[in-house]
């Protein structure tokens, strides 16, 4: 079975015990049944938001779907609001660059990253995080309110420890839950590990002593958070003459979303240097790249000869490609572009219907983007 059939049969599977989720949710159980674990396929948009939400509706009212397909829309919610202020994202990625020397030199974080803290339901953590490529978003909490105010090392590393095990690391979803927790991103609100509520949605896995946390830290310090920009626009998809289309980690259910083209496109996917995240991630994201590629029966690329082969085969001199959202995948597909464009060829940019709707939403905090999505799902 491929990828992509697991991807839709795990949302199947899932169904009925969407009525169960509100309930059940918080528990970080053996085996995590409680929750879909959809979101390392929705990650690489192997499932797309709207597929999910979808099947959901279409089996549950959205009276007892309601929760599910807001907690869903956490993803869409912080992917739109990075995309509105990407000066976070770079910023982030200088701090990261600073503390390099930190991180080499810093033995707090060496036994932390190896799960040798003392702490042993942070170091239970860390084992499963490194074992599994995942964590239970609740963990995901405990994990980084630890990390921040317990260990006191700084949120950045322990941001980029997480998104380099995690198969369904996301840019935006664990930076910026990340600088929820610390209280950088609703100013003085922070996310607090506490000793009970560790022990109850644990089911007593884990019992940390009061002494072993820090249960009345401070926010961080502030770092500034410009205002949201508008949308930058992009051109209407043509889809009656779209005849090549590449596809990156980003969107690997491109070809679905381009079903409606006549004819059958030419596919390639981009095969991008996996060094900075863990070799289990990497192995996984070959798998799912792979799947598309026999599914589309295109062809893998790593650069711009590659991609040119591929559009002199098709006898085209432009290709189409889902614009990756702020990332490791951006950066490569913009400098791809320009020399692209320096062999005489347009690579041409595109988002999706979902994002057009929905990012531009995400203006200030979840619940008013929240709100104006449940009208909008509800009609």
């Amino acid at each position: 079975m491929t990828n992509r059939s697991l991807a839709v049969e795990a949302l199947k599977a899932f169904l009925p015990r969407v009525p169960r989720y509100g309930f059940e949710r918080n528990f970080d159980r053996p085996g995590h049944a409680e929750v879909s674990r959809l979101s390392s396929w929705i990650r690489y948009r192997v499932l797309s938001e709207e597929e999910c939400i979808h099947g959901v509706l279409s089996a549950h009212p959205f009276s007892v779907a309601e929760k599910f397909v807001q907690e869903l829309m956490w993803r869409t919610y912080w992917k739109g609001w990075l995309e509105l202020r990407p000066g976070v994202w770079t910023r982030y990625l200088a701090q990261l660059e600073s503390l390099k020397v930190e991180r080499a030199n810093c033995p707090q974080y060496h036994s932390a990253t190896r799960g040798q803290t003392g702490l042993s339901f942070f170091d239970d953590w860390v084992s499963e995080l490194v074992a599994t490529g995942y964590l239970h978003n609740h963990t995901r909490m405990w994990f980084a309110s630890v990390w921040i105010f317990t260990l006191k090392l700084p949120w950045q590393l322990g941001a980029e420890f997480m998104y380099r095990h995690l198969l369904d690391g996301d840019p935006a979803s664990n930076t910026l839950s990340w600088r929820w927790v610390g209280g950088l991103q609703t100013k003085g609100k922070i996310y607090v590990a506490r000793p009970d509520n560790i022990a109850k949605y644990s089911e007593g896995r884990w019992s940390p002593k009061d002494s072993e946390l820090n249960l009345n830290p401070e926010p961080l310090p502030q770092d500034g958070v410009e205002g949201a920009r508008p949308l930058p626009s992009l051109p209407a998809l043509p889809l009656s003459s779209v005849r090549c289309v590449l596809a990156h980690d980003d969107d690997l259910s491109v070809d679905l979303y381009l079903k409606g083209v006549s004819g059958e496109p030419r596919y390639c996917a981009l095969k991008l240097d996996l060094c900075s995240r863990a070799d289990k991630v990497g192995v996984f994201m070959e798998q799912l790249r792979d799947d598309f590629l026999a599914r589309t029966r295109g062809v893998s690329v790593t650069g711009v000869e590659g991609v040119v082969r591929v559009m002199q085969d098709a006898g085209e001199g432009v290709i189409y490609a889902p614009l990756p959202r702020c990332g490791d995948e951006l950066p490569v597909l913009i400098q791809l572009q320009s020399k692209l464009r320096d062999q005489g060829c347009d690579l041409v940019f595109f988002r999706r219907e979902w994002e057009e709707r929905y990012f531009p939403l995400a203006k200030s905090g979840y619940f008013p983007f929240w709100n104006a999505v449940k009208a909008n799902l509800q009609r």
